[in-house]
């Protein structure tokens, strides 16, 4: 039989438990620095320690790129398209270049060294970037070691 001081110990505690009472809370979560493979904030609405409803808000990496770069000219505006995918940085430079250079009519003046070397660079940002990808997954999935 039960020590009848455990037994009122646990009454109290029991009826404690049931006087408690929770709200729904809004926490922010973030904005996540770039380094851990993707800049988001999530906004976390809680009661007590059940996450009820998450709201992600993506998107803080691109700080107004595009209204910031109509003031510039298009030498200025390349290293802001560096900055957009900071894990392959080239390939937005390499598709803004493309698009100036066709526009200003000096894509058929490129020598094909150049292009090769310009889609070289890209592939190799491209296959960093996949990789890095895995890597950071296996951290998520908790492929740490002691």
């Amino acid at each position: 039989m039960a020590n009848p001081k455990y037994k009122e110990a646990l009454l109290r505690y029991e009826k404690h438990l049931t006087e408690i009472s929770s709200q729904e809370m809004v926490l922010n979560m973030g904005p996540q620095h770039p380094s851990t493979h993707g800049v988001l904030r999530l906004q976390l609405i809680t009661d007590g320690e059940i996450v009820k409803e998450v709201v992600p808000h993506l998107g803080y990496l691109h700080r107004c790129f595009d209204k910031h770069a109509e003031s510039l000219n298009y030498a200025k505006t390349i290293p802001f398209t560096d900055r957009l995918d900071y894990l392959a940085s080239m390939n937005n430079s390499h598709a803004f270049v493309m698009g100036v250079e066709r526009m200003l009519g000096l894509d058929s003046k490129i020598p094909k060294r150049i292009e090769y070397i310009r889609v070289l660079v890209c592939e190799l940002n491209r296959i960093a970037s996949h990789l890095i990808a895995i890597g950071t997954y296996g951290i998520d999935i908790g492929a740490t070691t002691p």
